[in-house]
């Protein structure tokens, strides 16, 4: 435990961080209007290289958080929104607590524990605690990402992903700028316009949308959602051709904490130009000490039925 109190009481501004970007520069890039093509000369976008290689960095000493999510997603033509409170730690321990709209509804998720399955309850009447596998339809159900994608890192992976993608092919215009007050945050801000389009795919044997989507390095939902005729990631059978866009979304927003350079905020619009998803973690805490208790179904302090 002294061990692990060291760890938690790190601070996210560590001395490494200085390196690879420097506010002056990044001062400069913003009074020369804060452009930063695909085609541009490398030194500029060495500045957004080093903004993403900076907030990966400040993410890899934050042992655990907890905070608010506010979430919107695209359903078909139905935009669903969310607020949950939850707590999350390393190595991948989840906890989540629905605020609206199924309010009381928690779930726990700890990789490795309750043969990898999500701990959840209800919430309301009759209310049975369930352990379901985190892909399967009923553990899906309202969400685009399963909750073995939780948190601030893989938010950041996939948007790192597609803006490093869009400086390799050249294909995309990136601006960045002062993003303003966001979530009580001085921010950076990252704008992603892409091209749309994509490559169609061949189903092959077994393979279901969540195998198809590895081997081709997208991801799942964004692939489903732009398959009208696909109903879940189970329909689809051998040979049949599906269409993978190139990048997550047609255009995105990404805003970065100037103080902690946490990304806590990313929009994302799909390739048909409508609004695709939108997380925002406000009141963050980062390293507070959460233990396992924090992560414990039986903790007096959740809803639980316990047997």
């Amino acid at each position: 435990m002294e061990a692990r109190s060291r760890h938690a009481t790190r601070s996210v501004l560590s001395p490494r961080h200085t390196r690879g970007l420097s506010a002056a520069l990044l001062a400069l890039i913003l009074l020369c209007g804060g452009r930063v093509s695909a085609q541009a000369p490398a030194s500029e976008v060495d500045q957004l290289k080093a903004l993403l290689r900076r907030s990966s960095e400040a993410l890899a000493d934050i042992y655990d958080y907890r905070g608010t999510l506010m979430k919107r997603e695209r359903f078909g033509d139905e935009l669903m929104g969310q607020t949950m409170e939850f707590k999350f730690s390393r190595p991948f321990k989840v906890y989540v607590k629905y605020v609206e709209p199924y309010p009381g509804r928690e779930i726990i998720y700890i990789r490795g524990a309750n043969r990898n399955k999500v701990r959840a309850h209800k919430g309301a009447v009759p209310d049975i605690p369930v352990s379901l596998s985190p892909f399967r339809r009923i553990a899906m159900e309202g969400n685009h990402h399963p909750i073995t994608s939780f948190g601030l890192e893989s938010m950041l992976r996939i948007a790192a992903r597609n803006i490093r993608k869009a400086i390799a092919k050249g294909d995309a215009s990136l601006h960045l700028s002062d993003g303003g007050i966001v979530l009580g945050e001085p921010t950076w801000r990252i704008d992603m316009q892409n091209k749309t389009g994509g490559r169609h795919m061949t189903v092959r044997g077994s393979e279901n949308l969540w195998e198809l989507a590895r081997r081709v390095g997208q991801d799942m939902y964004v692939i489903l959602h732009h398959n009208d005729e696909v109903d879940s990631p189970r329909d689809i059978g051998p040979g049949q051709r599906v269409f993978v866009p190139h990048y997550y979304g047609s255009r995105g927003e990404f805003f970065f904490s100037k103080r902690t350079h946490v990304m806590i905020k990313a929009v994302t619009w799909d390739h048909r130009g409508k609004l695709y998803e939108s997380y925002e973690f406000k009141g963050l805490e980062l390293n507070p000490g959460l233990d396992a208790r924090d992560f414990d179904y039986r903790n007096e302090d959740y809803d639980f039925v316990l047997p």
